[in-house]
């Protein structure tokens, strides 16, 4: 783990968007006009949870690739190519297997589970899971990721210059990232115009993912490699102000919720509308990523404080927490509360349970903690 706090500031930054990634989840049971298909439905709703799904979602996997890029180099050149595939191979590719191959088949199976489908858990297994009903819940992004690492693996062979990188710190200018959200924009809004917004497709058994977001996932992970190189969040790099990049992540971020509240996703037809929503939800994106790294470097305490302590764990709270937030939200549904109570346990609970099993049980296991 990195030792300067500038630097543990991307660490806590990862384990604040691990914890929101849980609230995502099961903030989706409860909102209005939740997706059909999602495990868990609560009869009752609420547009706040809408509003909350819409803002979470945004941020959270893009800055997963971005910090994941902005440690993946020297990483490389510390163990070489031979290693550091081998080490990503035995972090996420044995997990992505297992959890798509044993995890996501019983979880998925929740949603026939809370919908009174007469299907066996063993008859969905070696069936319908491996049609119309197959997806990898969370682990997707293990997958996705492994491929990147791959691929930067297979530059860095086949390029001098990348074994030659050394950082440097240098301030980036505002035309940087002027640009780079008119390149993510520009790539979210071509996807767009081929696939509705939140679709995912599949290639196969192997990748599952959200075509709109593909250049987001790639180009946060290359920025967050280009931010490495630059030595971004140094003692003597750039360090994002925090005021300037919150205050737009506040009127950008109010600007997308506004607009996606008051134009349905099957509404967005025209390509000015989705012109629109690809602008709002990139200005929105990168400001996030900035206001939070701003955040966490102002913030941020040693590692033994509680975003430390999360940090060191927020891989596999990543990885198990489907396991409880799902049958948690199916469980809560037959229990009469209000409904915000409801969430806020099933969350908090689903927080705590996968924070204790990755503490007291993946951390510990001697096999286990050479993965987690």
């Amino acid at each position: 783990m990195p030792t300067s706090n500038r630097i543990h500031a991307l660490d806590h930054l990862r384990a604040f968007v691990v914890v929101l990634v849980i609230v995502l989840h099961g903030s989706v049971t409860y909102m209005a006009l939740a997706p059909s298909w999602w495990y868990v439905l609560e009869p009752t709703n609420s547009l706040f949870f809408t509003a909350l799904v819409l803002l979470i979602d945004v941020p959270i996997m893009p800055a997963m690739f971005f910090v994941a890029g902005y440690f993946a180099l020297p990483s490389l050149q510390k163990r070489g190519a031979k290693l550091f595939l081998r080490d990503k191979l035995v972090r996420l590719g044995i997990p992505w297997m297992f959890g798509v191959l044993l995890l996501a088949p019983p979880i998925v199976y929740i949603t026939y589970l809370s919908r009174g489908v007469p299907v066996s858990l063993l008859q969905f297994w070696i069936s319908d899971f491996w049609g119309d009903m197959y997806q990898q819940t969370v682990y997707w992004f293990l997958g996705v990721l492994l491929l990147m690492f791959v691929a930067l693996a297979v530059l860095y062979e086949a390029n001098d210059r990348y074994g030659s990188i050394r950082q440097e710190a240098s301030s980036p200018s505002p035309m940087l990232f002027s640009g780079f959200a008119a390149i993510t924009t520009a790539g979210f809004f071509y996807m767009n115009l081929a696939f509705p917004l939140d679709t995912w497709i599949k290639l196969g058994y192997l990748l599952v993912f959200q075509p709109l977001r593909v250049p987001l996932y790639i180009g946060y992970f290359v920025l967050g490699i280009y931010a490495y190189e630059h030595a971004w969040f140094t003692a003597d790099g750039y360090k994002p102000a925090f005021d300037a990049w919150a205050l737009i992540c506040t009127l950008s971020g109010a600007l997308y919720l506004s607009y996606r509240l008051s134009v349905a996703p099957a509404a967005q037809a025209t390509i000015a509308l989705k012109a629109v929503n690809a602008a709002l939800f990139n200005a929105f994106c990168l400001s996030s990523l900035l206001a939070g790294v701003a955040f966490f470097q102002r913030r941020a305490g040693a590692s033994d404080s509680l975003w430390g302590r999360l940090a060191a764990s927020s891989y596999s709270m990543y990885y198990v927490h489907p396991v409880f937030v799902f049958p948690l939200a199916y469980v809560f549904v037959g229990i009469a509360l209000p409904l915000l109570l409801k969430a806020v346990l099933v969350i908090a609970l689903a927080i705590l349970l996968s924070w204790g099993v990755s503490v007291l049980l993946l951390k510990k296991v001697p096999v286990l903690g050479r993965v987690f």
